[in-house]
């Protein structure tokens, strides 16, 4: 079932978001972030369990992927297409959307290609040391 997020599954979110990186619940507040008009969290969850999650910022007609990941464990059941597939549902009148990710993650950049996110620009240094890709989906109305 996928629904948003709230503060109820804050437990959850920080768990799950310590995969991306350690100091996950300094970076991301969620109670900050569900109190913004712009933000939205779409949760995957699995017998009421928080397994994946979607992190977006909205911004008139373009949203920007801020996050999105999945339990290892649940990694390869087409999760993060689900939640991709619910957001652009949630939002026919974006126009584009926009991410970040790293040029070593091909799990992930095999997703983004599948759904016609393009490569327009390479951040250097965007990750630790490591290069990221700056992708954008482009939707013709």
């Amino acid at each position: 079932m996928i629904r948003e997020i709230t503060l109820n599954d804050k437990k959850a979110f920080y768990k799950l978001g310590t995969l991306l990186k350690g100091n996950f619940k300094e970076l991301f507040n969620l109670e900050k972030i569900l109190d913004q008009d712009y933000s939205s969290i779409l949760g995957y969850f699995l017998n009421n369990e928080l397994i994946a999650f979607l992190h977006i910022e909205k911004s008139y007609d373009e949203i920007n992927i801020i996050n999105i990941v999945v339990f290892e464990e649940y990694q390869g059941q087409k999760i993060a297409t689900k939640l991709l597939l619910e957001l652009f549902n949630r939002y026919k009148d974006v126009i584009k959307y926009n991410l970040e990710v790293k040029i070593t993650n091909e799990k992930a950049l095999n997703l983004y290609k599948k759904f016609d996110f393009k490569l327009v620009n390479i951040r250097k240094n965007y990750y630790e040391g490591i290069d990221g890709y700056f992708m954008i989906k482009e939707v013709k109305k």
